[in-house]
């Protein structure tokens, strides 16, 4: 009995040996700190198929072990999966897969990434075959130091940080409302790109709403007309009432006018044109688009070439109404002259000369009526000379008419201009 147990004994003990891997090559001889604790150090291995790869793993389970020391603020998450596959139930194939992410509630931690084996206290590392899985593989052990004054530098270091980190958020917030620019709109989100990256905790979904706040600022901004002139558009970017800037230069088009330059002033922008190719069309127009993140904001702003024009003519006839008369004169009479404008802009009637045949010319002059706005205008004038009743009745007449000339002034640009009335039909009262 005593024999089989030996023998039992013997066989265990050489499985058993067999079993462990082997130490192929090794850094030198093997320290006593390996799987031990000691005080301001930490003691970690990493394997990997190569020296270097086992070395990172070693490092990165440092990583995880000061990250963890920072339990309230940083965490450090790993994941480890092995699978084993069968086949023919006879070769087992060992797969490991290893991801580890240092992570924290503040994302990334920079103060991490200076973690480095100059750093190290001590190292030790062995090659080993494993026959029964197959496989050949290097252990990493690494003593690191790290004193309890390292950890509480740590904490301030990252409270600091991430105090810093809430206060640009809260900041870019505030600026929602303020921004003075698309390049600031363009600042600001780049920021909060950088801020995603950086929070894993609830301030992750304020991150996201000042983002998408950012973005509907794009869809806001309008193109407002600002004291143009015929040649001469002048806009600016409103944001919300309020006027904001921009270093983008727009895509300027118009199917008549000629572009002839663009200007970015500090009240906003101007565009020179020439418009000598245009017709008189209600639809003329300068076509102003930018492209602001993914939005496309334009605006056709129209323009009226006959802005500063004045042109009159008189196509019905004239009206003469008896005020005061004798028997053979008709001694004050008021006439009436429709006048009809061509365009808009306003005009001043200053003269006015009547010419019947048989009489004397009728002249009235400093009238000072003022017309706005295209299409009929009544001109009532009151004519205090006297005018023969015989030679100026329209009545019993074939084709009474009479000529002469209506003296006007562009009030928008001072020009005097004149207008020939020339075989106009008249009626009389007498």
């Amino acid at each position: 009995m005593k024999k089989l147990t030996f023998i039992l004994g013997l066989t265990l003990l050489g499985i058993c040996a067999f079993a462990q891997p082997k130490v192929q090559e090794k850094s030198g001889r093997k320290p006593d700190w390996i799987n031990g604790v000691a005080k301001d150090f930490i003691i970690v291995s990493g394997t990997g198929a190569t020296i270097n790869a086992a070395q990172d793993n070693a490092l990165m389970m440092i990583k995880e072990r000061i990250v963890t020391s920072v339990a309230d603020n940083v965490k450090a998450t790993g994941t480890v999966q092995t699978e084993e596959t069968n086949m023919n139930k006879k070769v087992f194939t060992f797969f490991e897969k290893y991801n580890s992410e240092v992570t924290s509630q503040s994302g990334k931690v920079p103060y991490l990434q200076g973690i480095s084996l100059s750093r190290a206290n001590e190292y030790y590392w062995e090659k080993l075959t494993d026959k029964k899985a197959g496989k050949t593989y290097y252990e990493y052990h690494i003593k690191y130091p790290f004193p309890e004054f390292e950890l509480k530098k740590l904490v301030m270091d990252f409270n600091i940080n991430d105090k810093k980190l809430t206060e640009e958020l809260n900041r870019l917030e505030e600026e929602v409302e303020t921004v003075t620019s698309v390049e600031q709109i363009e600042s600001n989100l780049d920021q909060l790109k950088a801020l995603q990256e950086a929070f894993l905790d609830a301030r992750l979904d304020r991150v996201n709403t000042v983002s998408a706040r950012y973005r509907n600022l794009y869809k806001a901004i309008e193109l407002t007309e600002n004291g143009s002139s015929r040649g001469l558009l002048k806009f600016a970017l409103m944001l919300n009432s309020r006027q904001i800037t921009t270093v983008k230069n727009p895509v300027v088009t118009s199917e008549c006018a000629r572009i002839n330059g663009t200007k970015n002033g500090e009240n906003g922008w101007e565009i020179s044109y020439n418009y000598d190719n245009c017709y008189e069309d209600p639809e003329n127009n300068i076509n102003v688009a930018f492209r602001f993140g993914n939005n496309n904001i334009s605006r056709k702003f129209y323009f009226d070439i006959t802005e500063n024009k004045t042109a009159i003519f008189v196509s019905e006839a004239v009206r003469f109404v008896k005020v005061t008369d004798e028997a053979d004169n008709i001694l004050t009479s008021d006439c009436i002259v429709t006048v009809v404008s061509r365009y808009d802009s306003p005009i001043e009637i200053q003269k006015v000369t009547l010419e019947i045949k048989g009489a004397a010319p009728v002249i009235i002059e400093n009238i000072g009526q003022t017309f706005s706005g295209k299409g009929n205008h009544d001109l009532k004038l009151r004519i205090n000379e006297p005018m023969p009743r015989q030679a100026t009745t329209a009545i019993g007449k074939t084709n009474p008419v009479l000529s002469g000339f209506i003296q006007y002034k562009n009030q928008a640009t001072g020009e005097s201009m004149t207008y020939r009335v020339y075989s106009l039909k008249y009626s009389t009262s007498w």
